[in-house]
Parts: structure tokens; C-alpha cells; sequence
């Protein structure tokens, strides 16, 4: 489906990333893969073959993302598809925030797309079904506790999605919104309430589990697909019915 096809990913050595950029590589696309985790990108690498070509690149530095900017289009002159997928983040209390912990959150959950949205246009307009997929979260939409940092930087991100399908018509952009995904980022909760967290999915998400990733990539594929070239600007909820449920206690 995704022959000559090139894309980059970025966060492409673990969870939702690595998925994307697996199911991509073997659709026949050649993947880009930018990460900051070193032995995690050459593990990845290893696996998926010669058609992922990992880059080391913190997303949340300019210089960065200039110089992961310029290899693509050294390399291969255009950019087919690019998924804004890198993340992380912190629970915190509003009263413990410091300086560093919001820039810590918008410069990789925003900042990092803004720039290569910016830089890679050029490129992107150079494909003949050009897409950009965002990454972002149901915390964009709902209000758990301690959330209020990563919450609110993948808000922006997803009202950042929407501006772009109105000022950089000719490339499709969406937001995708995934619930609870059974990725490492959940051990941000510890470790040691993992089992209960997957309990609580299966009692509190209609569709009775936590999320895979591969749950999300399959969506990824098909938006970017020729099957999908009629949605533009969308936001799509990937959450088994979690936030309508209005339990969100996970």
C-alpha cells in the first residue's frame, strides 16, 4: 500500500511510534525514524530492517530538528507523510509546577511539531498525497487530576491541527486522540499500579480492555492511505468509548 512511500516518525523506538513505523515498514514505505533513546532506536532498527533508517534527534531541540530536516531532503527531495508522535510527560499538582516542567512539556508535545511542520512543508509538498498526523490525547479533551500540563499541551496541539488544514491547504492534516494505550509511558503511574490500571480498563472502558498500539497505527495507515484522501482536519478519538463514558479515573 505504501510502496516509495517515505515517512518519518518520530518517539519511533518505543510504543505507538514504534507500531506506526513497523506497520508502515511492512506496508513497503521507507521510515524515517527519529528518537532520542539510542539503544532503543538500534534495537528497533535492527528488527524492522533496511527500509527504517533510524536518526537520533530530541525533538524539542531546534537544531535538532533543522539538521533530521535537512537529511530527509538530502536524501529523498519530499516527505510523504510525517506523524508528530514523540511524547512525554509529568502528573503534577498546579502548585508544584516550575518554569523548567512547562517547558519541558510544550517544547516536546508542541514546540517540536510547530518546527517540523515549519520545516518540512516544503517537502511535503512535494508528495502527490501528502499527510500529517498529530498525536495527541483524550487528556486534550477531559479533566484528570494532575494532568493540567500534558493536558493542556496536546489541546494546543490538537487546535494546532486544525489551523493548519485552513493555512497550508494542499496537505492534509489530522489529530489523532488515543485513550489509555498500553505503551511505557504508563509507568510513569508506577510500575507497581500497572495490573491495577489494566483492571480498571476492563471495567471502565466500554470496550472492556486498555488500547494496543497497534490499535492506533491501523488508524495512522488508513488516514495517510489513498482510501482516505477526503479527510482533512479531523480529530479521531481512538479510546474504546472511554471518554463518553465519563468515567476517567484511569
Amino acid at each position: 500500500m505504501f510502496k516509495d512511500t517515505i515517512v518519518l516518525v518520530t518517539g519511533a523506538a518505543s510504543g505507538i511510534g514504534q507500531e506506526i513505523a513497523r506497520q508502515f515498514v511492512e506496508e513497503g514505505a521507507t521510515v524515517v525514524g527519529a528518537d532520542l533513546n539510542e539503544k532503543n532506536l538500534q534495537e528497533t532498527s535492527d528488527r524492522f530492517g533496511d527500509r527504517f533508517i533510524a536518526k537520533l534527534c530530541d525533538i524539542s531541540k531546534g537544531d535538532q530538528i533543522r539538521d533530521l530536516c535537512k537529511y530527509i531532503e538530502g536524501e529523498f527531495e519530499r516527505l510523504d507523510v510525517l506523524v508528530n508522535n514523540a511524547g512525554a510527560g509529568h502528573l503534577q499538582d498546579p502548585e508544584e509546577i516550575e518554569e523548567e516542567d512547562f517547558y519541558f512539556n510544550y517544547d516536546i508535545l508542541l514546540k517540536g511539531p510547530v518546527l517540523l511542520v515549519k520545516h518540512l512543508a516544503p517537502l511535503l509538498r512535494k508528495s502527490a498525497n501528502p499527510s500529517v498526523i498529530n498525536i495527541a490525547s483524550i487528556a486534550a479533551r477531559i479533566n484528570a487530576g494532575k494532568h493540567i500540563m500534558y493536558a493542556t499541551a496536546k489541546a494546543a496541539l490538537e487546535k494546532f491541527t486544525q489551523h493548519l488544514t485552513k493555512d497550508l491547504p494542499g496537505i492534509r492534516f489530522n489529530c489523532i486522540l488515543p485513550g489509555v494505550i498500553d505503551t511505557p509511558i504508563l509507568k510513569n503511574y508506577g510500575e507497581e499500579n500497572l495490573p491495577a490500571i489494566f483492571e480498571l480498563g476492563a471495567s471502565k472502558v466500554p470496550c472492556g480492555r486498555v488500547g494496543t498500539t497497534a490499535d492506533i497505527a491501523n488508524c495512522v495507515l488508513f488516514v495517510c492511505s489513498d482510501k482516505a484522501t477526503y479527510i482533512n482536519g479531523a480529530s479521531i478519538v481512538i479510546d474504546g468509548g472511554h471518554m463518553q463514558a465519563g468515567d476517567w479515573g484511569l
